[in-house]
C-alpha cells in the first residue's frame, strides 16, 4: 500500500510549501465535485488523510520515523554516535548489551508507539513507549515518545523529565534538543500560583486533556440546546412570516455555534475542501451551487444533495454531516417554535445554514493560525 508521500507523489524531503501546492493540485483534480468516479472518491480520501499528517510538522516527524522503522532501519540508527568519537569502555559494554536484546521486539514496540501517537491514541502511545523503555532502558526513543505524549497532553513537567533523560542518552540529536528547549521555555514562562497568607492549600482537580475537550464540547452543544429551548419558552412576537426577532437570533447563534463546534472537533474537513468554489474552467462547482441554493431554499438544497449522493455516490462525508445536523436543528426549532412551525421548517434552515458556514469558516481560520 502507498505511503502518504507516494499518495501525494512527493519525496520524503519535500518542503511544507511543496506539500501544500501539491495538495491543492490533487484536490482540483480528484475532488468528487470535479471527478465523480468511485476511484477518484477513494483516492481523494487518501489524499486528505496524507495531507492532514504531512502538513502538521509534529505528526510528520513521527510519520517519517515510522516509515524508517517499517523500511527496516533499526531503532538505534538515528541515534548512532559520530564516527569521530571513540566510544568509552562503558559505551562499548552498553552497545554489546543492547545488541543482545531482542532488537526486532524493540522495533515493533516503537512502531506501535509511533503509530498510536500519529492516530491520536495518546494512552496507547504512552503504553508502548513505556514498554520500549522496559525493553531497552538506555534507548532514547522510548523516552522521547513519552515526552511527546506528555507535551501534547499539557503535562510539561513530566515531558521535561522525559526529554531530559532522552537527551542524556543522545546529546547529539538537534530535534530532541529543540523539544527540550521548548518545554523549558514553557515551564519558565508559566505564571506561579500565589497563595494568600494563612490560606489553606486545597487539592487541585487535575483532568486529562481529552476530558477538558469533552467538557468544552458539552458546554457548546448545551448552549445550542438552550437556544432551542428559548425558542419555545421566549419566542417573542411575530413580525415577518410568523417569525420573531428572538427566533432569528436563536437560529443564527445556534447555526454559528454548530459550525464552530463541528470544525474545531474535526468532524468535518476544512470548508474549502468540502465546498470548493470553482472548477478549472471557471464554472460554479456543485459545492458552490449548494451553498447558494441553501441561502434561498435549504430543503431544496438538501434534496439536490440527496439526489447527487444517490446518483453519483455522494460528494463528501463533511457535506453530508453538515446537511444532516442543520436539518435536525431546523426541524427542532420548527417543532419548538409555537407561532409558525411550517415557515420555520421550510425557511429557517436558510439562516441557520449560512450562520453554520460562518462558524465553520472562523474555526478553520483559528485552527490554521500559528
Amino acid at each position: 500500500m502507498q505511503n502518504h508521500y507516494e499518495t501525494l507523489g512527493l519525496s520524503m524531503h519535500a518542503t511544507q510549501e511543496a506539500i501544500r501546492r501539491r495538495y491543492r493540485e490533487l484536490v482540483r483534480q480528484y475532488h468528487p465535485d470535479v471527478n465523480p468516479s468511485p476511484q477518484a472518491k477513494e483516492l481523494f480520501l487518501r489524499i486528505q488523510e496524507a495531507y492532514q499528517v504531512l502538513s502538521d510538522p509534529e505528526r510528520r516527524r513521527h510519520y517519517d520515523a515510522l516509515l524508517r522503522l517499517q523500511m527496516g532501519e533499526p531503532p538505534s540508527a538515528r541515534y548512532s554516535q559520530p564516527r569521530t568519537q571513540r566510544p568509552s569502555p562503558q559505551t562499548t559494554e552498553q552497545t554489546h548489551s543492547q545488541s543482545r536484546m531482542p532488537a526486532d521486539e524493540l522495533r515493533r514496540v516503537i512502531i506501535q508507539a509511533e503509530r498510536a501517537f500519529l492516530q491520536g491514541r495518546m494512552q496507547d502511545a504512552l503504553y508502548w513507549a513505556k514498554h520500549a523503555t522496559r525493553i531497552a532502558p538506555r534507548h532514547p526513543k522510548g523516552h522521547e515518545i513519552i515526552g511527546d505524549v506528555y507535551r501534547t497532553q499539557g503535562h510539561y513537567e513530566a515531558a521535561l523529565n522525559a526529554y531530559t533523560y532522552a537527551i542524556q542518552l543522545n546529546p547529539n540529536n538537534p530535534e530532541l534538543q529543540r523539544k527540550l528547549d521548548a518545554v523549558i521555555k514553557h515551564t519558565r514562562n508559566k505564571t506561579p500560583v500565589v497563595f494568600s497568607v494563612g490560606a489553606r492549600n486545597l487539592p487541585v482537580l487535575k483532568l486529562p486533556p481529552e476530558w477538558k475537550l469533552y467538557a468544552a464540547q458539552s458546554l457548546g452543544w448545551g448552549a445550542v440546546l438552550f437556544l432551542m429551548t428559548l425558542a419555545y419558552t421566549v419566542p417573542g412576537s411575530p413580525i415577518l412570516l410568523g417569525w420573531s426577532l428572538n427566533l432569528l437570533t436563536y437560529l443564527g447563534l445556534a447555526g454559528f455555534l454548530t459550525g464552530f463546534l463541528l470544525a474545531m472537533s474535526r468532524w468535518v474537513a476544512p470548508i474549502g475542501d468540502a465546498f470548493p468554489w470553482r472548477r478549472h474552467s471557471g464554472q460554479i462547482s456543485a459545492g458552490g451551487a449548494l451553498i447558494g441554493l441553501s441561502a434561498v431554499c435549504f430543503p431544496l438544497a438538501v434534496l439536490l444533495y440527496t439526489l447527487l449522493a444517490l446518483t453519483q455516490g455522494g460528494l463528501s462525508r463533511s457535506v453530508a454531516r453538515v446537511f444532516s445536523v442543520a436539518s435536525g436543528l431546523t426541524l427542532g426549532f420548527a417543532l419548538l417554535y409555537p407561532h409558525d412551525w411550517l415557515n420555520t421548517a421550510l425557511f429557517g434552515g436558510n439562516l441557520l445554514f449560512l450562520a453554520l458556514m460562518g462558524g465553520w469558516y472562523l474555526a478553520d481560520n483559528l485552527r490554521l493560525t500559528p
